[in-house]
């Protein structure tokens, strides 16, 4: 199997907040076909599987559109133009959360989806604790609810369709398990 060739017109349209890359490629059997992507080409994402002091994991439950129902996710979001990765994660979390880690662990980094121009880099964020009291969440993070769950939940919601971003949870997972035995 070969990839196969892009070619021009690329066109970029910025559809409310989102950005959408019309890519047009050369198929195997010489038809020329657009797909329609988002997200900027080569953009970065974060996803951060945070632990407290007392083995539970922090979680996000809000209504999500896509899905139409409430869901939990992992706390993350958007790598800006020239941040480091693990400073992005550590941002994301304390945004999202209120918390700031006590140690963080990159733990690799997966395709966004098949139709994004991005990827996602995991970490795991090990004894997260409340920051100052001063801290206030994000205004769009503002009608969900911010949960503790057990790791054992957490896999669970991973494996039945109630996450927005199980694959922060698969790539976490090694250590998870290793958390659990403690």
């Amino acid at each position: 199997m070969q990839a196969w060739k892009r070619v021009e017109p690329t066109m970029i349209q910025k559809v409310g907040f989102r950005t959408v890359v019309t890519k047009t490629f050369v198929l195997p059997d010489g038809r020329t076909q657009a797909f329609d992507t988002t997200g900027s080409e080569d953009f970065n994402a974060v996803a951060i599987v945070a632990i407290t002091a007392d083995a539970k994991v922090l979680v996000f439950r809000q209504f999500r559109p896509g899905p139409e129902r409430i869901m939990e996710e992992t706390p993350g979001g958007m790598v800006d133009k020239g941040e480091d990765i693990e400073v992005a994660a550590r941002r994301e979390l304390l945004e999202e959360t209120g918390y700031k880690p006590g140690k963080m662990i990159y733990l690799g980094k997966s395709a966004y989806d098949c139709y994004a121009n991005g990827t996602r880099n995991a970490f795991l964020a090990l004894d997260c604790t409340p920051a100052d009291e001063g801290h206030s969440r994000e205004p769009n993070e503002q009608d969900g609810e911010l949960l503790e769950i057990s790791i054992d939940q957490l896999i669970k919601n991973a494996k039945e369709a109630r996450m927005t971003d199980p694959g922060a949870v698969l790539l976490a997972y090694d250590e998870l398990m290793k958390l659990k035995e403690k």
